[in-house]
């Protein structure tokens, strides 16, 4: 009987992933020094923000379709966007320091750029599978 080789695309290869989670580890550390009222405000807010980035990433990356795959990867967009509403909270109430606060954003701005960048080509996939 012959065996089949299926080929599993791995997240963990993609350098937008691995920014992500980068990204992820950063904030947990900040998030630690939140004032203790905000643990399920703010802080719970951050964080699940940033996680979804990654694990919207990873999933979109495990989907057959491009399609689905684009979904996965606009709801990690909108995540990171929120995550910059957060960023912005946190800086504002004086949680972060206008330093870790500069460089969260330019982390997350480059993100989302990548995310774009991702979207964009897959679009360009979809659309030429479409044709084929």
């Amino acid at each position: 009987m012959a065996q089949n080789d299926y080929s599993i695309k791995d997240f963990k290869t993609l350098i937008v992933w691995q920014k992500a989670r980068e990204l992820t580890q950063d904030i947990y550390k900040v998030s630690a020094n939140f004032p203790q009222f905000e643990t399920y405000a703010a802080k719970s807010q951050i964080i699940r923000a940033i996680a979804s980035i990654g694990a919207n990433i990873a999933e979109g990356n495990g989907q057959l379709y491009k399609k689905k795959q684009i979904n996965f990867f606009n709801n990690a967009l909108g995540s990171a966007s929120e995550t910059r509403h957060w960023l912005v909270i946190a800086a504002d109430n004086g949680y972060i320091s206008e330093e870790d606060y500069t460089v969260l954003e330019q982390k997350t701005i480059e993100i989302i750029k990548m995310l774009i960048g991702c979207i964009r080509k897959l679009q360009e996939q979809a659309e030429d599978e479409e044709i084929a």
